[in-house]
């Protein structure tokens, strides 16, 4: 195995569970049914520097709703599960594409000119703006930055 798939393995994996533990595709799958657990929020919240409206508007929840859920403890239902981890994914990427957690966060929050301007954080709220956002950074990766 390359070193890259496993440095973005252990990214993920961090961010998510806060251990090195879940690194293959089917295992994220299960995982996300299961739930993750409500922590895993403000993990990925702290590190990726988000807000509760920013947290809120990307798992598709009210600011509300999203404090009922770390106050329950319980874990994330499937589709909340699915959420953070389509923009921990992301997050995932670019903290290795960019090299580190600091890059990442600074690039996911300005204009890009490979995206036609837009903010990739604000295009995270859905599938397609998530994958036009990793295939630009792995456009970056390779040296194509437009």
């Amino acid at each position: 195995m390359s070193e890259r798939p496993t440095t973005y393995g252990n990214h993920l994996s961090a961010l998510l569970t806060g251990r090195l533990t879940v690194r293959e595709p089917e295992q994220w799958h299960a995982r996300l049914l299961e739930g993750l657990p409500a922590r895993a929020v403000d993990a990925v919240k702290a590190r990726a520097e988000l807000t509760d409206a920013e947290v809120a508007l990307l798992l598709g929840l009210s600011e509300a709703t999203l404090r009922r859920l770390r106050s329950a403890g319980a874990p994330l239902d499937a589709a909340t599960s699915d959420r953070l981890y389509r923009f921990s994914k992301v997050l995932a990427v670019a903290m290795d594409v960019l090299e580190s957690g600091h890059n990442a966060v600074t690039w996911l929050r300005r204009t890009q000119p490979g995206l036609g301007g837009r903010v990739p954080l604000d295009l995270l709220v859905t599938q397609a703006g998530a994958e036009e956002v990793e295939t630009l950074l792995h456009r970056i990766e390779y040296g194509v930055y437009t």
